[in-house]
């Protein structure tokens, strides 16, 4: 394939990306000029987004280069796209009523471009490609944030998340840098081809490298997640800033931050020698058991002392990124498992990838909800902002307490909903990947999980308790919903309960993902001699890195002869 020719089904592909940008320029340019009622932008920002679905439904059997293109069209790309997209209409719904005539240009502009950001990164396959979409991420965000009530309290909110983003950044700008040097190449999937031992060059990737953009990277995308040491923002932002720019917040930079991190180190850094045979899969897996076990059980013990229900679920944000951690240690010690050879009817144990995509969708759907509740019970005259607030709301509305209680108890991990299937997987991922020597690294990687779920059980009941067994505190709650937060209400719930039931679709889909995302095709080289021949080019390709490698074997390194040291002239 030429590069016109990549270029070309790039900027196909990216077509839905292409229309939402295009949208958002749009309404924030013609916002300035243009006097219209929110509910105009926020029409038009869900007819782009609806577009934008059947655009990528039907490019869904469009392919790129995998060496050469900047983005991809495959089976992960197109699961992450339609989950980032679906989500985006619920939060679309769940913002329309929620700020004012003046502002609502900027801000459903903003949601666009969010989206669109969100898409970049999981189709991303170029490191700068994949920068770019987090930040276009995470610079409308900060107009967001601005551009909300402005008291004392959202400024201060604003602003700890701008320079505590900047300064993420930098970190992962510099784990890229040595993510690149690992090999010279920026392309994603060559860097995957090229850290297979059989396939590298000589020194590829070097140890020291890998450590650097390992730690690096992880740093920065952890504050995205918000995984600990990079989590203290995170209970502060949440309780400055209005409540749909919370539930904004405890999904899409979560949902980016993971996919970027199996964009770039687990599909990199695992190679084709055996786990636990690679030193830097070994230790990519310890750091990423460490943020995980320290990362569940602050955010859940913290949690426990929560009242406020932003608070608490900052907290419980920070919980769930430990749990997502679980499967990203499982990822790095499955090794290249998009490549082995296995008999017909025999699939490979459960991934780690594969786990953190599927509990990716029922965290959305369960943390959406249950914002969405508190949205929808919320008024000027009485906002809903403690536990207090939600005591007796069965007896006054029964619906949304229904829905509250299935999505807390999803949350805690309750069967048959779909957050007990998704804690789940990941326990058995970990189970799965304890053998050999660091088996009991992974065994009680679970056990600590499944503790951390049991105490995370308190907090979210404590709620439904307060739901269903007390007596209301002042006035009952009168809400006035429009029907688009009913029906994402509605949607959160339904999905929550049926997805417990039927977790199948969501289940082989994330199965998919995670082999498109560890595959990495050998690629086809076409030289003068060879052209059209893979089988002679693969043979060249072979040759030339087994000699590259006797080359250095041969080199013998002499010591560099000292001078001799010379008489000193004779005085005259």
């Amino acid at each position: 394939m030429t590069a016109i020719e990549t270029a070309r089904q790039t900027l196909l592909i990216l077509l839905p990306e292409l229309l939402i940008l295009l949208s958002a320029t749009v309404m924030m340019t013609a916002g300035a000029f243009v006097k219209a009622p929110r509910r105009a932008w926020s029409i038009a920002s869900a007819v782009t987004l609806v577009v934008s679905v059947v655009a990528l439904v039907l490019l869904k059997d469009q392919v790129t280069d995998p060496y050469g293109a900047v983005a991809l069209n495959d089976a992960m790309s197109g699961y992450g796209r339609l989950v980032f997209l679906l989500t985006g209409l619920i939060v679309l719904a769940l913002a329309h009523d929620q700020v004012d005539d003046a502002r609502a240009p900027e801000f459903f502009g903003s949601l666009l471009l969010i989206n669109a950001g969100a898409m970049l990164v999981a189709s991303s396959n170029e490191l700068v490609f994949l920068f770019v979409g987090l930040e276009l991420v995470s610079i409308p965000t900060y107009l967001l944030l601005y551009l909300s009530r402005r008291n004392e309290s959202t400024q201060e909110a604003a602003t700890k998340y701008f320079f505590l983003s900047i300064f993420s950044s930098g970190l992962l700008l510099f784990g890229l840098a040595y993510l690149y040097g690992m090999a010279g190449v920026s392309n994603l999937k060559a860097l995957a081809y090229l850290a297979q031992s059989a396939n590298s060059l000589p020194n590829v990737p070097h140890p020291l490298l890998g450590v650097v953009a390992l730690v690096f990277v992880m740093a920065g995308l952890g504050f995205r997640v918000a995984a600990v040491p990079f989590h203290f923002y995170a209970p502060d932002v949440y309780q400055g800033s209005p409540t749909i720019l919370a539930a904004l917040l405890a999904w899409v930079p979560k949902g980016i931050g993971f996919v970027a991190l199996l964009r770039t180190l687990v599909a990199v850094i695992p190679t084709d020698v055996p786990p636990p045979g690679n030193v830097l899969t070994n230790q990519a897996a310890v750091l990423a058991w460490i943020v995980a076990v320290v990362t569940m059980t602050l955010g859940n013990t913290v949690a426990l002392a929560q009242v406020n229900l932003k608070r608490l679920f900052a907290y419980s944000s920070i919980a769930h990124a430990g749990y997502l951690m679980i499967g990203v240690t499982v990822a790095f010690r499955n090794g290249d498992v998009a490549n082995l050879k296995l008999p017909e009817g025999v699939y490979p144990r459960e991934l780690g990838s594969e786990a953190v995509l599927f509990y990716l969708v029922t965290y959305s759907l369960m943390t959406l909800g249950a914002f969405a509740v508190i949205i929808g019970l919320s008024t000027r005259e009485r906002p809903v902002e403690t536990v207090d607030d939600l005591a007796g709301l069965a007896r006054s509305q029964p619906a949304l307490a229904l829905a509250m209680a299935i999505c807390l108890f999803s949350l805690a991990g309750i069967p048959p909903l779909a957050g007990f299937i998704g804690k789940f997987n990941l326990f058995v991922a970990a189970f799965a990947a304890s053998n050999g020597d660091d088996a009991r690294m992974y065994q009680s990687l679970a056990l600590i999980g499944v503790l951390n779920s049991a105490i995370g059980a308190y907090y979210y009941l404590k709620i439904v308790v307060a739901m269903y067994l007390r007596d209301p505190i002042g006035p009952p709650l009168a809400p006035r919903m429009a029907w688009p937060t009913a029906t994402a209400i509605g949607a959160c719930a339904t999905l929550t309960l049926v997805l417990g039931l039927w977790s199948g679709p969501i289940y082989s889909a994330s199965r998919e993902s995670a082999e498109a995302l560890a595959a990495h095709p050998r690629p086809t080289i076409e030289t003068a001699s060879t052209a059209g021949s893979t089988e002679a080019a693969e043979q060249d390709l072979r040759r030339a890195n087994e000699e590259a490698h006797a080359g250095l074997r041969g080199i013998q390194w002499a010591p560099r002869p000292r001078p001799r040291p010379t008489a000193p002239p004779a005085p005259h």
